[in-house]
């Protein structure tokens, strides 16, 4: 019988993240995945700023060069008009990275893995499925079967997270509650690989075609893949559709028969989901196990990988003894209110979508320029996150070019001008010793003018990257201090 810390069971793109971040912090991990090799068709396609900054820590940038730097999103009208676009800013964002990625699932999940094979904190559960799950007050006992041999194993650990997917084996062994933000539709998604690029489809941005019955959504995946996402009416025959010869009518728009590999024929249908109680004990949920939502946002891997990022930690100082176990219920309290938004505007467009397809509300006219949005927290570590605080904080670059994350790595920060971080009394810097804190005293003018912007000369960053507290001099980042501590550590902080 093998013991871990921490089971995770599902290492797509968010088990992966999580398994890796919780090494990281010198965990035993298991990573669990009923596939023994990486699944060679990709299935998300879309990463943003906040997301490579997250791959940053994990030691996965150099990935940043197989990925194709997204331009622009649009929805057309039949007659090709837009109606609704997003353009996306060609110059670094403020999180040091280009705001939005398309890139190849396959490789990605493969780069993640090499980096769990090399970690020795790490031990590879792949090619084998959780067929029980039994909790108990002090640990989990995950029973576990080889698809290939059909031998069978069982292994404790102190947590297990179920990052399984939609389908979760481990939501439903914690009877979690679902709702339904009602945003179902079916795409039949169709991958092909060009063997020249089509003059008539951009390169480095996507679209939405709002015709007829059959909207179609086109994007650029990594040259020279491509992807088309045709929505489905309920009269429609997936298994019709997904023949060849329907394929070919269905591309000759932009590609000729002969001219392209189809690498992926497959219904598939989305919903807007989110669950109530990401946690039981000591099992927890992360990623489509406890949310799901359309494609229309391209934020369903991201927002799961951010689940990851914001749980990682937490488990990390509770399996140590650094926190108490209360400290885990910050994890759905926090992520569930900014997960949530995603899923709604994600439901919003693609039941607008089918709605113009069917002609169920009349074709908009003029063009509406969507803006990008970052929701805020919800109620965790701070009873009530508004402006600053809650939200995710600017990553720069220092004089030399490095990133402020390669400085602070996977923890609390201070940020400050060295006068104010120097300033603070003992009692402040034992507790910055117990929580782990890494001061960067010179923060260079991107972080200043967020500071400054908020009327503050200091910031507590959360190893996630979002602000806990700003503070506009030394009594109120030693404030801070004492609030974060109480909230995080298990000995009892003073006020």
């Amino acid at each position: 019988m093998d013991t871990y810390d921490v089971a995770v069971v599902g290492c797509g793109p968010v088990g992966l993240t999580l398994a890796r971040l919780l090494a990281m912090k010198g965990l035993r991990v298991a990573a669990i995945d009923p596939n023994r090799l990486v699944c060679h068709h990709p299935r998300a396609t879309h990463l943003d700023d906040e997301i490579m900054r997250l791959l940053q820590t994990l030691g996965a940038q150099d990935m940043e060069r197989r990925f194709l730097r997204q331009t622009a999103w649009t929805l057309h009208r039949e007659d090709g008009h837009a109606f609704l676009q997003q353009m996306l800013p060609e110059e670094e964002s403020d999180q040091g990275w280009r705001t939005d990625y398309q890139f190849h699932q396959p490789d990605f999940e493969s780069r993640l893995r090499g980096l769990l094979a090399a970690d020795a904190n790490v031990d590879l559960w792949f090619g084998w499925t959780v067929s029980a799950i039994e909790q108990a007050d002090t640990a989990v006992r995950l029973t576990l079967l080889d698809r290939s041999t059909g031998a069978e194993t069982t292994l404790t650990a102190g947590y297990a997270v179920g990052s399984d997917g939609a389908n979760s084996f481990v939501r439903r062994t914690m009877n979690a509650e679902v709702e339904d933000l009602h945003g179902t539709q079916r795409s039949l998604i169709i991958d092909v690989h060009p063997f020249e690029h089509p003059a008539q489809l951009p390169t480095d941005s996507g679209f939405i075609l709002c015709r007829g019955k059959r909207p179609v959504t086109y994007l650029p995946i990594f040259p020279p893949m491509l992807r088309f996402e045709f929505m489905l009416l309920d009269e429609d025959d997936a298994v019709e559709l997904e023949q060849p010869r329907s394929v070919y009518e269905l591309l000759a728009r932009w590609l000729e028969p002969g001219s392209y590999r189809i690498m992926r024929t497959d219904t598939y249908e989305w919903h807007a989901r989110l669950v109530h109680g990401w946690r039981s004990g000591r099992l927890l949920l992360a990623g489509d196990a406890a949310h799901q939502m359309p494609p229309m946002l391209g934020q369903g891997m991201c927002s799961g990988m951010r689940d990851a990022a914001n749980l990682a930690w937490k488990l990390a100082a509770v399996v140590r003894g650094e926190s108490p176990a209360e400290l885990l219920d910050t994890y759905e309290s926090e992520r569930a209110p900014h997960v949530r938004p995603y899923i709604e505007e994600s439901a919003r467009q693609s039941n607008l979508i089918e709605a113009l397809g069917t002609g169920a509300v009349p074709e908009p006219n003029g063009t509406q320029t969507v803006e990008r949005f970052r929701p805020l927290l919800g109620p965790g570590l701070v009873a009530q996150p508004g402006g600053a605080t809650g939200q995710l904080s600017p990553q720069p670059r220092g004089v030399d070019g490095e990133r402020l994350d390669d400085v602070s790595g996977y923890g609390f920060t201070v940020v400050g001008n060295r006068a104010l971080t120097s300033a603070v009394s003992e009692e402040a810097r034992q507790m910055w010793h117990r929580l782990g804190v890494v001061v960067v005293p010179e923060t260079g003018p991107a972080v200043d003018r967020w500071l400054t912007a908020h009327a503050a000369a200091a910031a507590i960053i959360r190893p996630d990257r979002y602000a806990f507290a700003l503070a506009a001099g030394a009594a109120e980042l030693e404030q801070a201090t004492r609030n974060l501590a109480r909230t995080v550590l298990t000995q009892e902080v003073s006020a």
